[in-house]
């Protein structure tokens, strides 16, 4: 699978469901307007001296950086939790890199997995979701860049493979958030009918 195809399909996906099918509001707008700020920086590139940035990368990573500032009580818990991504991508990168043979499943899947995991299990809120995978995988990607730099003589933050990876776990998050919010909308309903049901 090329790079770069499954960030462009959730993106379109995600901004077709939130034009046409989310109700309008402040928080649909700003869906909206992300995915397709995203969609449109994802072609160009921020050039340096030993390399280059994708502009969706440093624009996705300022999103989460607002969100902290917004939520600056909370930023020993986003910096520690961000730390713990950041840590795990390096981690999986650099084995990747070293002993791939040793790596049973796909390294994109094992990544998406093992991201979408600690997501669920330090994010405290379904708001932080989205930050700690932006900040965190972001960041990530910038230090093994820098790790690698002697072997590859350049560096390339937030290429569309990352783009990938960050697309694909913000989805299954969404995902698994929607799924979450159903079962528990169910079981109050359930609930409901089962205590009207006493009381007749």
């Amino acid at each position: 699978m090329n790079d770069g195809i499954l960030f462009y399909w959730f993106m379109w996906m995600g901004w077709i469901v939130s034009t046409f099918l989310m109700k309008k509001g402040q928080f649909r707008n700003q869906c909206v307007f992300m995915m397709l700020i995203g969609i449109i920086l994802s072609g160009v590139n921020i050039k340096l001296s030993i390399g280059i940035m994708n502009a969706a990368c440093v624009f996705f990573l300022l999103m989460g950086f607002i969100h902290v500032i917004k939520n600056s009580h909370q930023l020993f818990f986003f910096v520690t939790s961000s730390f713990i991504v950041a840590t795990s991508y390096v981690s999986i990168e650099l084995f990747a890199l070293y002993d791939p043979v040793k790596l049973f499943v796909n390294k994109k899947i094992m990544i998406l997995v093992i991201l979408t995991i600690l997501a669920i299990t330090l994010a405290r809120s379904k708001k932080d979701l989205f930050s700690l995978i932006a900040i965190g995988l972001f960041i990530g990607d910038v230090a093994y860049q820098f790790i690698i730099l002697r072997l590859v003589g350049r560096i390339e933050i937030g290429s569309l493979y990352v783009m990938d990876l960050f697309a694909a776990t913000s989805m299954m998050l969404l995902f698994m958030v929607v799924l979450v919010d159903m079962f528990k909308k169910i079981r109050r309903t359930t609930l409901k009918r089962v205590t009207s049901a006493k009381q007749i």
